[in-house]
């Protein structure tokens, strides 16, 4: 009895038996493991046949590829956009367009104060210019000026010199685009 149990396990789990398929093989599993842990798939290729339709129709569908260059010298067009000048104004700062060569103006809201009335919070618009180079103090100058004279009431500007970014509360997008347009970026 005390021959046949070692510690709760029997003898016989002990007895290593060769295996004689991977002693005089030459494979090295080691090089290759994912051979024999995954099994072997055939490829299964199905026969195709090219149609002869002309795609010129549903090519036209198609977003393009890359986005054409900006139209210059063509008037403002019928949806409001306009071409910059050519040459650019001679200012101390210069105010890009984003990659679809429309003027980089967003639009945020956010909430304001609390109206005690209705114990409701009021929310305000901010409107964000931004990729502005140049003197972004003089530009923010000439902005609020331009607003002021338009709106008739003072508007609150807040500058971010390092992003070179304008926030503008108070007023309308569309006021902030048609300043851009008339300095003529």
């Amino acid at each position: 009895m005390l021959s046949t149990k070692y510690f709760g396990y029997r003898l016989s789990s002990f007895i290593i038996k060769p295996c004689c398929s991977r002693i005089y093989s030459s494979e090295k599993p080691w090089e290759d493991p994912w051979k024999h842990a995954l099994p072997k798939q055939e490829q299964n290729y199905t026969d195709f046949k090219e149609s002869l339709i002309d795609w010129l129709y549903v090519e036209r569908l198609l977003p393009k590829e890359t986005i054409p260059s900006m139209p210059l010298n063509c008037g403002i067009l019928p949806s409001g956009w306009k071409p910059p000048l050519n040459p650019p104004p001679s200012l101390r700062y210069f105010i890009g367009r984003n990659r679809i060569h429309q003027p980089s103006l967003f639009l945020e809201r956010r909430r304001d104060l609390l109206n005690t009335d209705a114990m409701d919070l009021e929310y305000v618009e901010l409107v964000t210019m931004t990729e502005i180079s140049g003197d972004v103090f003089e530009c923010e100058k000439d902005l609020k000026e331009f607003l002021e004279k338009e709106l008739g009431h003072p508007i609150a500007t807040y500058i971010d010199e390092i992003k070179d970014k304008i926030k503008v509360k108070g007023a309308p997008k569309s006021l902030l685009e048609k300043f851009i347009f008339e300095k003529g970026f």
